[in-house]
């Protein structure tokens, strides 16, 4: 175990497990005469604050036999600086969207915000370090959503947040050094594991308490935590097909039915799955992120009491209608648009729902109830309707005769040359 850099701590318990029960002084005095002792370090004056003032982060890399490949992973931590209460989180990466993420997960975690989070100078989050300091636009932006003042570290001055940089060897020596992973959710589940039984159920060396003992009085001081997750102008904005799919890196995934033609947000949680959201901030759907371009990935689930027939576009079309347009006359016309176009309907309903994207709602429930009079019920005469609207008059009531309904006449005589360019202006399928 020496050979493999463990601390005494961790070769003591391990050897406890062992069956090891002499005393821990002895212990001690024994691997003193094995090791060479580190020369102490210059002394520093510690800072202590009051609860839910202060939280720190930061992140660490290391390399790890994962799924029994070597891989390089980044643990991210999050300290608060009076419980001494710990979050860890594992990515392939430390991209500004994963150190967001790995905060979110963090607050989540102790169900608060701190007044103010201390950071180190990333490139991810500190545009220019001090003296003459400048933080990232997007790090003022999510830290204002949240409500917590942003603190940078001087430069070379780690033991500044040394509440956060010291658990980082005990994740070092207790956690990584000597262990292997069978995969990414065995990683995160051990991980949390280790934080919930040995960081923060530890009597701490500075406080004498346990960190998750502290933690329950420092939450009643914490800032609320807002209704949904931090989404970002620069997130990817994606529309939803009419068939339940959204597009992202050359493939697709799906989305629940009910946000078929609306628009969603798509983000990569540590490069590993793909999670798309609704603009409130709901989360919709999550796929593992699939790197071959052109796969189709679908989430049954997601069309759950959609089809009236397996497979059956026109039955997922006419739902989507529903949702949109739920008033009675909306109903009527779409029973006389699939009694209308039997063989056709899905290419109609498809092109009138796209009409959502140029025209109000309330425009084209008008429009629906003009065809309902003349009994017309295809895209183009909606365009037509919906053109005129609001540069022409109402149109006339039709004449009934029974029950069946003719166009009024009009006493306007026109060339035939003026239809020949009426034709030539329309729109074509």
């Amino acid at each position: 175990m020496l050979s493999q850099e463990l601390i005494g701590s961790r070769i003591l318990a391990e050897l406890r497990k062992q069956g090891y029960r002499g005393p821990q002084r002895t212990f001690y005095r024994y691997l003193a005469r094995l090791a060479t002792l580190q020369s102490p370090s210059p002394a520093v004056e510690r800072f202590e604050t009051e609860p839910a003032r202060q939280g720190q982060y930061d992140w660490s890399e290391y390399t790890v036999l994962l799924g029994g490949a070597v891989t390089k992973v980044y643990v991210h931590s999050f300290v608060l600086g009076y419980s001494r209460f710990q979050h860890l989180s594992a990515s392939l990466h430390v991209r500004q969207a994963a150190i967001f993420e790995a905060l979110e997960d963090s607050f989540a975690c102790v169900r608060g915000v701190p007044q103010e989070m201390l950071f180190d100078n990333p490139r991810a989050l500190v545009t220019r370090p001090r003296p003459n300091l400048v933080f990232n636009p997007r790090l003022l932006e999510f830290a204002r959503f949240y409500g917590f003042a942003p603190r940078a570290c001087w430069p070379g001055r780690a033991q500044t947040k040394g509440k956060v940089e010291r658990p980082f060897q005990m994740v070092e020596e207790q956690f990584i050094k000597g262990s292997t992973f069978l995969d990414w959710a065995d990683l995160n589940r051990r991980l949390a594991q280790f934080a919930a039984e040995t960081l923060n159920a530890r009597i701490h060396g500075t406080t004498q308490e346990r960190p998750q003992d502290r933690l329950l009085k420092e939450q009643l001081l914490l800032g609320k935590l807002p209704a949904t997750r931090f989404i970002s102008a620069q997130e990817c904005f994606r529309k939803v097909s009419l068939d339940c799919l959204v597009s992202f890196g050359g493939s697709r995934y799906s989305v629940p039915w009910q946000h078929a033609g609306k628009y969603v947000w798509i983000r990569l949680t540590r490069d590993l799955d793909l999670v798309a959201l609704a603009p409130t901030g709901e989360v919709l759907a999550r796929h593992r992120l699939n790197p071959d371009p052109g796969s189709t990935n679908i989430d049954r689930e997601h069309y759950q009491g959609l089809r009236e027939q397996p497979g059956s576009r026109k039955s997922l079309l006419g739902r989507v209608f529903q949702q949109r347009f739920p008033e009675e006359r909306a109903g009527r016309f779409l029973e006389k648009l699939l009694a209308q176009y039997k063989f056709n309907a899905t290419f109609q309903l498809q092109r009138i729902l796209s009409l959502l994207a140029s025209y109000h709602r309330e425009a084209i429930l008008l429009a629906f109830e003009q065809a309902l009079l003349y009994n017309t019920f295809s895209y183009r005469f909606l365009c037509g309707i919906l053109s005129r609207q609001e540069s022409a008059p109402d149109l006339p009531e039709p004449t009934l005769f029974g029950q069946e309904r003719v166009l009024p006449r009009l006493d306007i005589t026109r060339g035939l040359d003026r239809y020949q360019a009426l034709l030539n202006e329309a729109p074509h399928d």
